[in-house]
């Protein structure tokens, strides 16, 4: 399968894990798992499972045992190549509406956003605000249908800065948002998809400021070093209701 991810894309997560790995030292097999994105867009899985599948071995055990950053680039390269990739690295859903998608674990539904429009317009463009929420509606219908026992409303990423996506969802969901600030939210695309465009390809103004930034990296607060902030947001799915569902988008 051609890999879909581009090689720059792959560049600044390894360059990512590596700091961490040598300013902490640590094994920087364990922090290209924990660090990045990359066990899940290999299709491998999430850690700690992935931590326990000879393709994962077998590709960070080869990875330490290279000389050079780029020699485990270039083989961070040949190895994605030869996997079985998503174009996102998502959770496992119950429900689903054009790009939104949902997961219900312990009464709590998860929202996630991956892009499945064919055209050539980001799928936040202002153009398609009003199908976009229609289909956020859709997947809440779902999940009250499929899930009765379900009670709040959690998500986390880098698209609620964005206005076009705020507008989306209730203003009291929004104004729950916090930056997420731990060292356990790395492995998705909640922080790395700011790097990507609509297309899939790398946004390199952005990835230029993130690598600046590793220079100044701090270990123990690697999350400061993304040019957008990860949110995450919480609040009731009663706020989900009536009023949100007949109310136009804003702008």
């Amino acid at each position: 399968m051609v890999n879909p991810l581009p090689d720059r894309y792959l560049d600044i997560q390894l360059r990512f894990a590596s700091t961490i790995a040598q300013r902490s030292e640590a094994d920087l097999g364990d922090t290209v798992l924990w660090f990045t994105n990359f066990a899940r867009r290999f299709g491998i899985g999430k850690p700690p499972m992935a931590a326990t599948r000879p393709e994962w071995h077998h590709y960070a055990e080869t990875l330490t045992g290279l000389g050079s950053p780029a020699e485990q680039l270039e083989w961070t390269i040949e190895f994605a190549r030869d996997r079985p990739t998503n174009r996102a690295a998502t959770s496992s859903t119950d429900v689903r509406a054009g790009p939104f998608s949902a997961e219900v674990t312990d009464a709590v539904v998860r929202c996630h956003f991956v892009s499945t429009d064919a055209d050539d317009l980001s799928p936040l463009h202002p153009t398609k605000r009003a199908r976009r929420k229609a289909e956020l509606v859709a997947v809440f219908d779902q999940v009250r249908a499929a899930h009765p026992e379900a009670t709040r409303v959690r998500g986390v990423s880098w698209l609620y800065n964005t206005s076009t996506y705020r507008s989306l969802f209730p203003p009291e969901h929004i104004a729950t948002a916090t930056r997420r600030a731990d060292l356990h939210g790395f492995q998705g695309s909640s922080s790395w998809g700011q790097f990507l465009d609509h297309r899939g390809e790398v946004k390199h103004d952005r990835a230029d400021v993130f690598v600046r930034r590793l220079a100044e990296l701090d270990p123990d607060r690697p999350w400061l070093a993304f040019p957008t902030p990860t949110l995450e947001v919480d609040s009731p799915l009663s706020n989900f209701g009536p009023a949100w569902r007949n109310e136009a988008p804003s702008g």
